[in-house]
């Protein structure tokens, strides 16, 4: 071997003298799903290791959309409604299919004031999921509040519409159980 492979450990304080010897496996990092799935076990008993484990998620695979959502929604509960928010639309950003990511959305935009945001949020949710109950009665409320407001009837005849959906809905849960 030439001299830019070998070298003495003299010439460099500190190093030992290379040489060939077994080959030895790299070491593979913790995948994104399994900080994924630790952050959804730490929930319940341990939030802030929980957020922890969603951000590492995050880190190896950013396109995570449950992480983002899971992340949102602890952040949420913690107060940072606007870091919350933030994680919603990334969660949007990766599956706009899912009724949840939209609904936890304007659950959060109108926790920070933004009511007319909320209820086009409360409406792409129950595009995408027309049996989302919580969606209906929160849009039927947001409605109910701007419609009083403004006087206009159209608005309060979709909040009852809205509102009567939900109650259909809750109660075919109901009897579900």
């Amino acid at each position: 071997m030439g001299d830019l492979l070998t070298f003495a450990s003299s010439t460099v304080p500190g190093l030992l003298e290379l040489r060939p010897g077994a080959r030895r496996g790299l070491r593979r990092g913790t995948r994104a799903t399994d900080w994924y799935d630790a952050g959804c076990r730490l929930e319940a008993s341990d939030p802030k290791r929980a957020i922890a484990a969603y951000e590492r998620a995050l880190a190896g695979c950013p396109d995570l959309a449950d992480a983002h959502n899971n992340l949102g929604r602890l952040l949420h509960d913690a107060g940072s409604v606007a870091a919350a928010e933030s994680c919603y639309r990334l969660a949007i950003c990766a599956d706009p299919t899912v009724a949840l990511y939209w609904f936890n959305l304007g659950v959060a935009v109108e926790d920070l004031g933004r009511r007319a945001e909320a209820i086009a949020a409360y409406q792409q949710a129950i595009e995408r999921d027309d049996g989302l109950a919580n969606a209906h009665y929160n849009l039927a409320r947001l409605l109910e509040l701007t419609g009083r407001r403004t006087g206009d009837e159209v608005m309060l005849q979709r909040a009852v519409r809205h509102l009567l959906r939900y109650r259909a809905l809750t109660r075919r849960d109901a009897r579900a159980r």
